[in-house]
Order: structure tokens, then sequence, then C-alpha cells
């Protein structure tokens, strides 16, 4: 039987503190269980589930952090809020490392400031389960399309089967086995394509992303006369350099300060994690290698591989350029949105050292001929060339014409 889910449980042994907590929070419309100690907390654990658990350090029966430590043990996904007043740092360390503390409420207590955090970490909690529902559709949807392959490829031999024994030709065998191929890798990339639309709708600092990028790499590929295989591959590498998001909790997605040295690591794992999602397509190998580079930089600092300059393919550097200025472009939750002189003036001073001048030049000109990204380019990757543009997709093969667009 499941148990029944409260928004908060209060462990302070302080029969004030409690007593202020649950008449501050009586008009929240929040329901509310407290405990007296780290016993009482536990019978409260053993018949209810609490999305937040705000815990005293000091109780009469022991320390929170080892409480809250015993609670992640468990398997406890309530979120978990300590309360000290002794700002210790090694307390602050072990809550950290041992219970994932949430965030630290320093007393005496200031109440507007702590119901605030509350309402914060419910927020938190519901968008963690968001992200567990998200995780296991994706799961479940894999698990069908293999299966489904499984089905496919059986009828596949059949077919094959069949077609010797009519006698029809080698040509007709490998166009049929092509066409059933093609049409369980499409429906594989549809899928991804989809789970891409569904991450940016989900965060508002990045809803449209992928189409301005792709936009943006489409005029610079005007400018240096890309091959319509590279541009392909670019239009792909648009819509799922990001996809591997998936898989970055969303405290550090929308983290409003500066990610610390544990999260940036975190945050870079996205570009292994979009490598895991598209390994089943191995037709896509070029533009897999096109999004794992769009974080390298020219002067060997990026990741994930820490390649320089022409060790970087120019798709690469084309999306890192894109992927940079729209951002630079777009509000963000740690701050406003750059005007198009402010990023353009980073994209020349990054010139050489995080970007390609070749890049940073075809950019600035298409920007000044062209103009930004206005909604009405047929860079959609949603609109009905899709499935076309997927099934011609070919491997880059032919070298690339520069233009004089430094001068």
């Amino acid at each position: 039987m499941s148990q029944q889910e409260l928004d908060l449980l209060i462990v302070d042994d302080d029969p004030e503190i409690l007593h202020l907590l649950t008449e501050t929070l009586a008009d929240s419309a929040l329901t509310v269980q407290t405990a007296t100690g780290i016993e009482e907390a536990r019978v409260c654990l053993s018949y209810y589930a609490f999305k937040v658990v705000l815990s005293d350090h000091n109780l009469s029966d022991g320390y929170g952090v080892d409480f809250l430590t015993e609670m992640r043990a468990l398997g406890v996904k309530s979120v978990p809020i300590l309360m000290t007043g002794l700002m210790d740092v090694n307390v602050a360390v072990e809550a950290i490392n041992r219970g994932k503390v949430y965030q630290f409420v320093a007393k005496p207590l200031d109440v507007l400031a702590l119901t605030q955090t509350i309402h914060r970490a419910l927020q938190h909690y519901a968008a963690l389960r968001e992200q567990e529902r998200l995780t296991r559709e994706i799961i479940e949807h894999n698990d069908r399309l293999r299966r489904e392959a499984e089905v496919r490829e059986r009828s596949l031999l059949q077919a094959a089967d069949k077609i010797r024994v009519e006698e029809e030709t080698v040509e007709r065998q490998k166009a049929h086995i092509e066409s059933l191929y093609n049409e369980i890798q499409s429906a594989y990339l549809h899928t991804v394509t989809s789970l891409t639309a569904a991450i940016e709708a989900k965060d508002p600092y990045t809803r449209g992303h992928s189409e301005r990028v792709y936009y943006y790499c489409s005029i610079m590929a005007d400018v240096l006369s890309l091959p319509d295989s590279s541009r392909q591959d670019l239009k792909i590498a648009s819509v799922l350099h990001d996809l591997g998001k998936i898989g970055i909790p969303d405290s550090i997605l929308q983290k409003t300060g500066f990610l610390s040295a544990d999260e940036k690591r975190t945050m870079a794992s996205h570009t292994t994690f979009t490598e895991e999602i598209l390994h089943p397509l191995p037709f896509l190998g070029e533009v897999r290698k096109i999004i794992s580079e769009h974080h390298e930089r020219c002067d060997g600092s990026g990741y994930p591989l820490g390649l320089k300059s022409e060790q970087i393919s120019l798709e690469g550097r084309i999306l890192a350029t894109a992927d940079s200025y729209d951002a630079m472009r777009s509000d963000r939750a740690y701050r406003r949105a750059l005007t198009k002189e402010q990023a353009m003036l980073e994209l020349q001073s990054g010139t050489g050292s995080q970007f390609c001048p070749l890049c940073v030049g075809a950019l600035l000109f298409a920007l000044n001929s062209r103009g930004e990204f206005a909604g009405d380019t047929d860079a959609n990757y949603q609109d009905e060339q899709w499935e076309e543009d997927f099934l011609r997709l070919r491997p880059a093969s032919s070298s690339v014409r520069v233009d004089s667009v430094l001068n």
C-alpha cells in the first residue's frame, strides 16, 4: 500500500520553534507534520511520505545530518533542509556529502526567508519527480523501439526469403532492406527529436534555442559555401546538440548563480549523455562528432577532449559559435540577454581563444547582411521536410571552399 504524501515534516526538539513554524505555515495550504526528535521522525516516515523534511541539526536524540543521511540510505526521496545555529564548515561539508542537503537555514530563524526556502524546495521536489517520470518514459519508449526492431528484423528476414524465392534482383532486396531499416531509424530519431522539443518547452530559458542555432549555422554555411551534406549534418546536430541535458538535474540547469566545480563537471557530461542516446543510430557518426565538439575551444580549454583549432571539425566550430551567440542573446536563469552589439563584441573578444576566427567572421558578416533569426526560416526541425532531410543524410565528403570574410 502506497503511503499518503504530505508536504512537510518539521523535526525540532524546541516546542516554541515547532509552534512558530506551524502557525506561520497555517495559511499556506501546506500539509505539515511535526516531530520532536529523530525517533518520532522515523515513526512519521513509516506512515507518510514527505516532499520536504526540515530538520534541526542539534537534536536531543542525535544529529540532523545523521538523520538526513539515514533517510537517503533508505531511499527516502524527500528534499532535505537543515537548520543549525552553528554554521560550522565541517557540518556544512558533511551535510552536503552525506545528507545531500538542499539548503541550510541559520538560527535564529528568518521566518519569511524560511517560508520561501520551503516553497522552493517543494518546487525542486516536483521538478525531480518530473525528471524521473521523463526518464522512465524514455526507457520505456526505448524498450518498445527495441521490441519493434526485433519484430521488424524478423519481418525483414521473411521478406528477404520471399524475395530470394521469387528470384527478384539483388537491388530490389537491398532497397527493401534499406526501407525497413530507415523506418526503424527514423522512428528512433523522431523520438529523440520530440524529446529535445519537450526539454525546450519545459525550460523557458532555452525555448526555441535549437531552431535559432540552426538558423545561425545555416547563414554561416551560406557564407562558407558548405556542401549539402555538411548542411544536413549541421541541421540535425543543431536540433539534437542539447539532448543530453535530460540527464542534468534541473537544480543545475536553472541555477541562478555560478556553478561549483562539481556542478560544472556534471553539466559538461551532457555531451556524453547525448552520445549515449544517439549511439543506436550508427549512420549519425558525423552528427555525433559535431555535437561532441560544440563545447571544444580553439585554445584547447574546452571539453570533453580538449581539442585545439584544426583538430575540431569546421562543422563543430560552426555549431560552437552559433550555440554561444544564441546563448548570449537569450535570457538565462543567471543573467539577462546581451544586446546584439554586446554579443558580437563578445564573439570578437573570444576569437582565437574560444572561437574559430573564420567562423566568427562568417557569423558577423551574415548577421550584418541578413540579420538575426526572425522566426520565418525553414530551419524549423518539425517541418514536413524533416523526414526527407533525415532519409537523405549522408556523411560529408567534399572539401569546403572558404570565402574571404574577415577583411
